[in-house]
């Protein structure tokens, strides 16, 4: 017998900690605001809302009263209020005393602003592992959703379209199913072919007739190709407006009515899995295409289809060095953090989008992974102060690494990788200067190649659109992390080409050599039994102090290499100049000599002065990566390089300082 089909909306709206006011205001604009006004003018149609607290927060400050429109149809019962984990972190990745307390930030936040409890739990990016469970009872979670591939990877047939009930050592949590077929129909199908969809439903027994949407509360109106659809063409009213006629079978209902109304259908044991771009996404170039091609394979064989995924979400810490240097950060930070205030800034610097990339994740956009390390500085000075000179394994590959540490900066060192500088913190402005990116192949630079990409995107899984022209001269890829105190030698001198092109001709074995690491009071002493290429390096106030010695030379020229997260490559506010003179923004070509060079940065109130004891060759040149977004392919600055070269053998030791000092406008 045919039954009623209970129908949720589920609406996850989301801005990362970092983004850019005007982002956010945009956003708001074309989203978040039109789209409550079109609910408005059906208040029968209910729909369970999550938002993430970076985005309450800008509401809080910007639009108060738009979360007094949120508040006011919680009260009516027109709308449920999700929980989450405050920030937006991958719970996965968490400590579980810090998944906990996020869990319960967002939870005291729901309740003191809106005078209602959560109704669930928003998992980001749907990245479930089954030992989550235990950790999300113990916070308070009831229910929360994942795709309903995850219940396929798990053994089961077909969409279901019930509850379950997940366990872990004998806790357990509620789970619905997000439809995935309807996450690509809305809003790009008409509405009565979804309701024709949500109709194949009405044979499920009574215990299984409950149907979730739920994606992006950015989809309508923000994506490609959206606000006309979605309100100039009034898709959403008509859309609403076909579900109230429908009632006789399809009730829309929210995740509370339809647990309170129904039992759970059984325990699911669910494997490790995110949403099924997310898998592919995580995979490198070549193996993403083939995971696509598999698919177009069995498109049509679904029962089959349900064997095939992709890796898991930790991989990318493995696919960006940049990503699990962030984490290792986090990590180091969460072990020592003791004080309120220390811990909400590492409860922002958890915040997920800065930490991989598919078309939304942003680890290519600097001034994500800036706002990250600026939270973790800022988490830092609320412990107590970390000793001047410590050794310790961050990045967790057995070997450790060097920390250097004073009031003014703090400096990361890896004795096992040419004794280069992985993080190089300012504090009095929040910045880490190794903050950088490094280029690598991706998947969707063969559209680049190719020169393919449509103007007129359905949805941000079509072929994506080439924002500009002459992408593809930018497509050139690093076969080192573009770090600081990187060593090179060569034969002949460098130039601009060589530097923009990663120094292709370079010995990588100088660049990755390991090195001895000893302490002699506050000074760390680097040598390279091998190359002879041996350096110290020296924390003193404001200034870093670095002196290179080398043996009997094979080559004619040393270069150490500087990369600096810089933000923007023609921003008025920061540049290049030399002895009092303007060389260039922080994207400029250039090649000078002389003995000092200096970087200032107005926005961010700092200088860096650097400073030889003799003459060398200045070489300055951007780095640019190209990378997908929600509106296409485009290029984007990552750092400002410097490469400074001097000739070889070095007679006596030279002598670098390398002054940071906070400015004021």
């Amino acid at each position: 017998m045919a039954v009623t089909v209970r129908f949720v909306i589920c609406l996850h709206s989301h801005q990362p900690v970092g983004n850019l006011d005007h982002v956010f205001e945009a956003i708001y604009r074309e989203s978040y605001a039109p789209f409550l006004d079109v609910f408005a003018d059906h208040p029968e149609i209910p729909l369970s809302l999550h938002y993430s607290g970076p985005l309450f927060e800008w509401l809080d400050q910007h639009h108060p009263e738009y979360l007094d429109r949120v508040a006011a149809m919680a009260a009516s019962g027109q709308a449920e209020i999700m929980g989450g984990a405050f920030y937006e972190p991958i719970l996965a990745l968490l400590p579980s005393r810090d998944r906990i307390d996020q869990v319960r930030r967002m939870d005291r936040y729901i309740r003191e602003r809106f005078g209602v409890q959560k109704a669930g739990f928003w998992l980001a990016e749907r990245v479930w592992e089954q030992a989550l469970v235990a950790d999300m009872a113990d916070a308070g979670v009831d229910f929360t959703l994942v795709d309903h591939t995850h219940f396929n990877y798990g053994g089961f047939e077909g969409v279901p379209s019930g509850y379950f009930t997940a366990e872990d050592r004998g806790r357990t949590i509620d789970i619905f199913p997000i439809n995935e077929k309807l996450r690509y129909m809305i809003p790009f199908s008409e509405p009565d072919e979804i309701v024709d969809y949500l109709a194949t439903f009405q044979n499920r027994s009574v215990n299984e007739a409950v149907v979730v949407y739920a994606d992006d509360g950015e989809k309508f109106g923000s994506w490609p190709g959206t606000t006309k659809r979605v309100y100039t063409e009034k898709w959403l009213d008509r859309f609403l407006t076909v579900l109230a006629a429908n009632r006789d079978w399809l009730q829309v209902t929210t995740f509370t009515e339809a647990r309170d109304a129904l039992t759970s259908s059984g325990l699911a044991y669910l494997p490790d899995a995110s949403y099924r771009e997310m898998m592919g996404w995580v995979l490198n170039p070549g193996q993403q295409e083939r995971l696509e091609a598999l698919y177009g394979e069995l498109e049509d064989d679904p029962s089959r289809a349900i064997f095939v995924r992709g890796g898991s979400y930790r991989n990318f810490r493995r696919k960006y060095p940049e990503s699990f240097h962030m984490y290792a950060r986090m990590l180091d930070l969460s072990r020592r953090v003791t004080t309120e205030t220390g811990r909400k800034h590492l409860h922002m610097a958890q915040c997920n989008c800065a930490y991989w990339h598919g078309v939304f994740g942003g680890i290519y956009l600097p001034h994500l992974r800036g706002a990250v390390y600026e939270q973790l500085i800022r988490g830092e000075q609320q412990e107590p102060a970390e000793p001047a000179m410590a050794s310790r394994d961050l990045d967790m590959d057995g070997k450790p690494e060097w920390i250097l540490n004073n009031d003014a900066m703090k400096l990361i060192v890896d004795p096992d990788r040419g004794g280069r500088l992985i993080s190089w913190d300012l504090k009095s402005v929040g910045t880490n200067f190794q903050a950088t990116f490094s280029r690598q192949p991706e998947a969707y630079h063969r559209y680049v190649r190719e020169g393919a990409g449509g103007n007129d995107m359905q949805g941000v899984h079509d072929t994506p659109s080439l924002k500009e022209p002459d992408l593809e001269q930018h497509l050139v890829y690093d076969r080192y992390q573009r770090l600081s105190l990187v060593d090179h030698v060569f034969d002949t001198m460098p130039g601009i080409e060589d530097l923009a092109a990663g120094l292709p001709e370079t010995s990588l074995a100088v660049v990755n050599r390991p090195m001895g690491a000893a302490v002699e009071q506050d000074i760390l002493k680097l040598t390279d039994p091998r190359f002879h290429v041996n350096k110290t390096i020296q924390l003193d106030d404001d200034t870093i102090r670095l002196i290179y010695e080398t043996g009997k030379p094979e080559h004619s020229f040393l270069a150490i290499e500087w990369n600096l997260f810089a933000l923007s490559a023609d921003a008025p506010d920061k540049g290049f100049f030399q002895d009092g003179t303007f060389i260039g923004n922080a994207g400029v070509r250039a090649e000078l000599d002389g003995r000092e060079l200096t970087f200032r940065d107005a926005y961010r109130q700092f200088a860096i002065r650097f400073q030889l004891d003799r003459d060398a060759r200045f070489i300055l040149a951007p780095v640019y990566t190209i990378n997908l977004s929600e509106s296409g392919i485009e290029k984007v600055f990552q750092n400002a390089s410097l490469l400074m070269v001097v000739p070889m053998p070095v007679e006596s030791p030279l002598t670098i300082h390398v002054q940071c000092q906070q400015t004021r406008h």
